[in-house]
């Protein structure tokens, strides 16, 4: 996509980051070289000691062309689901260890905010899942996820079997510990680490991945962009949950049945020209290209 000079920014922070209000007051001060409009969310204004121009991120993405985020993989998720849709573009600057989501680092901030500020960025367009718990006649439509949808056991109960149908066909019924249902952008999350595969983030695809299924010839299967996946609690022994991204949690009660299909909305993430995914992906996960 294409992209613009922005000159309205927002401006959102982990405040619980060690390092977040120095990195705030030094983001604050490059904005402030250019003749833009900087909109604080609550939290960040209270840490920069602005806390009379704090506003809300309800606010903020009426005005804002781009949101600049302080935090990590976890804020930007935060951020995502509560723009639901809105088109307003968002930079992660990494405050966090992993930051698969964020593409600028906290240290070396000044340049790529510099060029961004003048329109030298692109666009990556991440999918959403669009989520539903049936529950007999009753249909609740749980907020959208960027990187999983997953139903689980809870902390006492015992395992699952969980009935997958892919477009009204049935897949198997899984005997394990949950499920994950995982975007392109989410199969560098709770999926991968589940042994599920990696999609580069333009994948218009579904991931479908056990949580440690007890038939050891049960893996990740790849559905299609126009796919609806349905989960249902065949049996369950315990508490049962549905989970969007680690961050809203829903229960969940035998019979249920989870819906999941690719949402029409998606998120777009700033990136400063010359970022590459793979590099990233070489340096988060470790891969040297040594033989082992």
């Amino acid at each position: 996509m294409k992209s613009r000079i922005p000159k309205t920014i927002g401006v959102i922070a982990h405040v619980g980051k060690p390092e977040a209000r120095a990195r705030l007051l030094e983001l604050l001060a490059v904005l402030g070289e250019s003749k833009l409009r900087v909109l604080l969310e609550r939290q960040a204004a209270v840490l920069a000691g602005k806390p009379k121009l704090a506003q809300t991120l309800k606010d903020i993405r009426k005005t804002a062309d781009l949101i600049v985020v302080l935090g990590g993989d976890g804020t930007i998720l935060r951020v995502a689901r509560e723009l639901d849709g809105s088109g307003t573009p968002i930079l992660g600057v990494n405050l966090g260890n992993l930051g698969f989501l964020t593409s600028v680092r906290a240290d070396k901030l000044k340049a790529p905010i510099r060029a961004i500020l003048r329109g030298e960025y692109d666009l990556s367009e991440r999918h959403t899942l669009q989520t539903t718990l049936v529950r007999g006649t009753k249909r609740q439509v749980a907020p959208r996820a960027l990187n999983e949808v997953v139903v689980s056991r809870g902390a006492f109960s015992r395992i699952v079997r969980l009935r997958l149908s892919i477009d009204e066909q049935l897949l198997t019924e899984y005997v394990c510990d949950g499920m994950i249902l995982a975007t392109a952008t989410g199969s560098t999350a709770y999926s991968l680490s589940a042994g599920g595969p990696i999609l580069v983030p333009t994948a218009r695809a579904l991931i479908i991945t056990p949580i440690c299924p007890h038939a050891l010839s049960n893996r990740s299967v790849i559905a299609g962009e126009n796919s609806v996946i349905r989960c249902r609690a065949a049996r369950a022994a315990g508490e049962l949950l549905l989970t969007i991204d680690g961050q809203v949690q829903l229960p969940m009660e035998m019979g249920d049945e989870v819906e999941v299909r690719q949402s029409p909305r998606t998120v777009q993430l700033v990136t400063p020209r010359g970022h590459s995914y793979f590099e990233v992906l070489r340096e988060k996960l470790k891969w040297s290209g040594a033989n082992v």
